[in-house]
């Protein structure tokens, strides 16, 4: 369960970032935020210039479309959040019908982008590795925060620690799977 929460706050945090709807931030800001991802991207997935010609506006689109996506289904539950006690049973049978149907329309996007359009200007291992390159430059973006955050609880493993590896405490299995 904690990890679905900081999945979803990950996910929140750099929508944020990349839209700059939840947090007031400078034109400048958001220029940096995504010369820094731009040359995180290209270096990861080992663009060309040709490549990254054809890439970066299909990827711009493809985000683009997405948060829109993602924007209307985070103000849906914002309303929800706000009149939960006043809903009555049919306001909650068509919320969650609309909550659905702007999740198949994100993956729909992404088939559309992963599927097709992406295909058209990169190789298909680039195309698969893409999906990776975005969970850790998010990673990345986390890590860099944690850092600014001077020591606060929540730090996941090593986080301002250097270079130093920490094992994971090994933990017992809970008594519902035993």
């Amino acid at each position: 369960m904690k990890t679905r929460v900081l999945y979803f706050i990950t996910t929140l945090m750099f929508l944020s970032i990349t839209s700059g709807t939840l947090f007031a931030q400078s034109q400048e800001q958001i220029d940096k935020f995504n010369e820094e991802r731009k040359i995180y991207f290209t270096e990861k997935l080992e663009l060309t210039e040709s490549e990254s010609k054809a890439f970066w506006p299909l990827f711009e689109d493809f985000q683009n479309r997405k948060m829109k996506l993602v924007e209307d289904e985070r103000n849906t539950y914002g309303y929800v959040h706000k009149n939960f006690d006043n809903l009555t049973d049919d306001e909650i049978k068509a919320i969650l019908e609309k909550v659905y149907k702007l999740k198949e329309e994100q993956l729909q996007l992404e088939k559309e982008y992963y599927q097709k359009k992406f295909h058209e200007v990169l190789p298909a291992k680039k195309v698969l590795k893409l999906g990776k390159v975005e969970w850790d430059f998010r990673r990345h973006l986390i890590g860099r925060l944690r850092g600014q955050g001077g020591g606060h609880r929540g730090q996941g493993r090593g986080a301002g620690r250097g270079s130093e590896e920490i094992e994971p405490i090994p933990r017992a299995p809970s008594p519902e799977f035993l």
